[in-house]
């Protein structure tokens, strides 16, 4: 069996299996016509202007005939046993045929008429199906020179060529010399080779996208030794892994990226099938269709393909490498070549993973206190409770209030330092009085006390003193949050080799080492059911970093799991000039 009889076997499964399953299609009969019912929208200018856009943007008008195409033309003739099919683009003053299938030898020639004679300017400007049993018993038709003439049309059927844009470009239609109709299984066919036309119209539009980038790297690749050095550092430049292969699959140009990943030189290996075969059976890779697709690639059966390729080190470390190929160099005076990117997805789809993350604590924290704000003042508004009793209430609902305030504050706050828009106001600020500002505010917190070690000496540095009350306010609350065993946490001060050090100290849970790089990353938190279930978003001390940096200072921590935690922020003192 031919390989274009199963690809018209597949075709016929498939338009059956739509038939059957009540394709949305009604036929109303008028006359001696009939039509499919679909969606109808109103031919307009501004609908001709962007289809007419589109069209010539497609670059297919007066173009040479196509295999493609003309298959196409040639199987939907021979499926509705009819002596003509065309494929035709409507332009503004003709209808000009892309394939011409049995066409009279004039009209072969000229592959055109005027549009004001072509029965398809009716698909176009009704956007839908039409049918025409007799075109001399149809009035629109009677007088046309196609029709009158001897064996000239009688029966016609054309259904839009409609782009995924929404735009009718032409039809495809059968045309026969003697009356005939047309049931719907039947129309419903034609309507899925009108389709398979479109499919072809947009493949062709890519390619030929494809191939200028193709001829642009071709010629790259073809111009003078001078030039050469030039290559390769553009080969060379970029975040991907890259091949270039010629057309039996060798591999001719690789780039350092690749050996950096993989610890293995391509040139190594006979062809990229061989290279892509040893990424899968070394490091625990693991991409079912990759061998599959490069040969398909290889063999001419696609023209480009992406795929997975989850790869994991001998170290452990797990990486995950997006795969790309296509063809480069179509044109016969450019030999063919197979491009290869790797690209490692690993950060993007942990950023990925955060933000999915963070949107879940996020909507967690905005909930909580929003529940208790709107319970309360629920109960404050439908019960009336004893004045005691709603001043307490009010009391929930300010702190919750508060919490809720400081929670759009960090995000808003970290948004505009990390686009450099946060403005500080410097001045001469006493760090000692501005610690003890941050530690009067958890005075009275239920379970830590809350301990400032300071000498009586003002410790001054020149500051945003809002900006750093706020870094140590979120140091104090994350020593506080992730120590609950503990009753206290441990603020002092002291001034070393002309910088003041700050350091917040509690004995809680502890930060295990593989943390240490991400600590202050935005909504990072450290991965453990204890802190799970304390909350939290993560950005805390990404906010404490950007302010501690933009101030010139520096911020470190030393930490043993299960001993607690000190994070020490210093920043430079500054010395008050006499009076």
């Amino acid at each position: 069996m031919s390989a274009w009889t199963l690809v018209f076997c597949a075709w016929m499964k498939e338009l059956d299996r739509i038939v059957s399953n009540n394709i949305k299609t009604t036929f109303q009969v008028e006359g001696a016509w009939a039509r499919v019912r679909l969606n109808i929208v109103k031919f307009s200018d501004e609908d001709e202007r962007r289809r007419l856009q589109e069209l010539y943007a497609l670059d297919i008008v007066d173009t040479p005939g196509e295999p493609a195409f003309d298959r196409i033309t040639r199987l939907v003739a021979d499926v509705f046993q009819v002596p003509t099919c065309l494929i035709t683009l409507v332009t503004e003053d003709r209808q000009w045929f892309k394939s011409c299938f049995g066409l009279q030898e004039e009209l072969e020639r000229s592959r055109s008429t005027e549009r004001e004679a072509a029965i398809c300017q009716y698909v176009v400007a009704e956007r839908e199906p039409v049918v025409v049993t007799d075109a001399r018993l149809d009035e629109r038709f009677a007088d046309n020179r196609f029709v009158r003439q001897e064996n000239g049309i009688r029966f016609y059927a054309g259904v839009p060529i409609q782009t995924s844009k929404g735009n009718i470009l032409g039809s495809l239609c059968i045309i026969d010399t003697e009356p005939r109709t047309i049931g719907e299984r039947e129309l419903a066919r034609l309507v899925e080779f009108g389709r398979w036309v479109v499919t072809e119209i947009e493949l062709r539009r890519d390619l030929r996208e494809k191939e200028l980038l193709a001829e642009r790297l071709q010629q790259v690749i073809a111009k003078s030794e001078s030039q050469a050095v030039l290559i390769r550092q553009a080969f060379e430049s970029g975040l991907e892994g890259r091949l270039l292969c010629d057309g039996s699959g060798r591999i001719v140009l690789h780039n350092e990226k690749l050996v950096e990943w993989f610890r293995v030189q391509p040139a190594h290996y006979p062809d990229v099938r061989a290279f892509a075969g040893h990424l899968l059976q070394s490091g625990e890779a693991r991409s079912p269709q990759l061998l599959e697709r490069l040969e398909q690639l290889l063999n001419g059966h696609v023209e480009l393909f992406a795929e997975r390729l989850d790869y994991r080190l001998k170290d452990g470390e797990r990486r995950v490498y997006e795969v790309t190929g296509y063809v480069i160099g179509l044109t016969e005076t450019s030999p063919q070549h197979y491009y290869i990117g790797i690209r490692d997805r690993t950060d993007e789809e942990k950023i990925d993973r955060m933000k999915s993350e963070f949107m879940s604590v996020v909507s967690h924290e905005l909930r909580t206190p929003l529940t208790s704000i709107m319970g309360f003042a629920e109960i404050i508004k439908e019960r009336n409770p004893e004045a005691d009793k709603r001043h307490t209430y009010l009391q929930t609902i300010h702190r919750e209030a508060k919490r809720l305030t400081l929670l759009l504050n960090d995000l808003l706050d970290l948004q505009r330092m990390e686009a450099g828009q946060q403005s500080y106001l410097f001045s001469p600020t006493d760090m000692r009085s501005l610690a003890a500002e941050a530690v009067e505010g958890w005075k009275e917190h239920a379970t830590h006390r809350i301990l400032l070690q300071a000498g009586p000496n003002p410790l001054f540095v020149y500051a945003d003193p809002e900006r750093m009350k706020q870094a140590l306010v979120h140091l104090i609350s994350n020593a506080v949050k992730y120590s609950p065993e503990s009753d206290r946490v441990e603020v002092k001060l002291m001034e070393e080799d002309g910088r003041i050090h700050v350091t917040v100290r509690d004995y809680g849970l502890g930060i295990p080492e593989r943390a240490r790089e991400k600590l202050f990353t935005k909504f990072y938190r450290v991965d453990n059911s204890d802190r799970r279930k304390m909350g939290g978003t993560g950005l805390g001390l990404a906010v404490v970093k950007q302010i501690v940096t933009a101030h010139g200072g520096s911020i470190h921590y030393v930490s043993e799991v299960g001993q607690g935690s000190s994070f020490t922020l210093a920043m430079e003192k500054y010395a008050i000039p006499s009076p």
